[in-house]
């Protein structure tokens, strides 16, 4: 028996799939709530699961892959045996990358206008991709196509988990079948270079890389104002997005051709800092320090200093950057499983 198969055992198995089960009903929850409780589906997404989800992608993103609720919902097809399990090429690998990257860039800024004030239309956009997610595993081999190809989660989930402090089994696939290469979940230290060596998946990660930490100071610096119009929010909201990303990204590529020995090092610093940029000004706000405390899990205003609000950013930004920066890239996100049709 493989070593992999006693590492996830029947038992083991049946937790993780009882895990699965209830953040997969969590979803549905927040889903639901954002079709007929608005107000509340819009907190528990964008003010508890967001939050929480970068730092998950860093400190153990194998176990965001195994509980993640499209990506449960989209392998459906697959566990069902239902699917057809077609390969994807290495060219449409690319090309996945390269769309889910745009889409994550286009979705982000419609936050502002749109989906951070409109719980109906952004259930009704959730819904949208996951009936895509699951079409896809319909048609496609396990997670090629959506998990480790067109969500786009997954650009981030390689940048902020090259490094991640716990790894934990792969119970999504039962057998590896290859149907990306390289794969997120068995290799070491994968980023979106390394996924997008070629073709328009190249271009994708170098923005992405590069342009990140400008992107998410873009995007925080938006500050719309009562009586504009739709189009003028969002025409603001990718412009000064949009302006962060190339300013960042013009200062990556220099650095990146000046010193091609360190170019490892260098996608990760950015790493960090668009982490650590997303925590300065997101943190303060979830605990009650920032802001008017309606998006606040915890408030500790009034009873914090006014100074812990630095103290939480800087302890933040050196945490983020010791474990992006401080490790060594020894362990994958989850132990392989068995090559489908190999006994060991």
């Amino acid at each position: 028996m493989s070593e992999v198969i006693k590492e996830v055992g029947s038992g083991a198995r049946r937790a993780w799939q009882a895990v699965q089960g209830v953040v997969f009903l969590v979803g549905v929850a927040i889903v639901a709530a954002l079709l007929f409780a608005p107000k509340l589906g819009l907190f528990l997404l964008w003010d508890v699961l967001i939050p929480v989800a970068p730092l998950l992608l860093v400190v153990a993103p194998g176990l965001w892959r195994n509980v993640c609720p499209l990506g449960t919902f989209s392998l459906l097809p697959a566990h069902a045996r239902v699917s057809k399990k077609r390969p994807i090429s290495r060219e449409w690998q690319s090309r996945l990358l390269a769309i889910a990257v745009l889409l994550l860039l286009v979705i982000v800024p419609l936050r502002h206008p749109l989906l951070d004030r409109y719980g109906v239309l952004t259930g009704i956009v959730l819904v949208a991709v996951a009936a895509l997610a699951v079409a896809l595993g319909f048609v496609f081999d396990l997670k090629s196509a959506w998990c480790s190809g067109l969500c786009p989660v997954y650009p981030v989930e390689m940048l902020y988990g090259s490094r991640p402090l716990v790894a934990v089994p792969n119970v999504q696939c039962r057998t590896c079948s290859n149907c990306v290469a390289p794969c997120r979940d068995s290799r070491n230290g994968l980023t979106p270079l390394d996924v997008g060596r070629s073709g328009p998946g190249r271009t994708a990660a170098l923005v992405l890389v590069g342009g990140f930490p400008g992107f998410v100071l873009g995007w925080y610096l938006v500050e719309l104002q009562a009586g504009w119009s739709l189009g003028g929010e969002v025409l603001w909201s990718y412009g000064l997005s949009f302006a962060g990303l190339a300013a960042s990204l013009v200062v990556f590529l220099v650095l990146w051709r000046v010193a091609p020995k360190g170019r490892e090092l260098l996608a990760r610093v950015f790493a960090a800092l668009a982490i650590s940029i997303y925590y300065w000004f997101k943190l303060p706000v979830v605990l009650g320090l920032s802001g008017d405390g309606s998006h606040a899990l915890v408030s500790l205003k009034g009873v914090a200093p006014d100074w812990t609000i630095w103290v939480l950013r800087l302890g933040m930004g050196a945490l983020l950057f010791g474990l992006l920066l401080g490790r060594a890239a020894v362990r994958g996100w989850s132990p392989r499983p068995p090559l489908a049709g190999v006994t060991t």
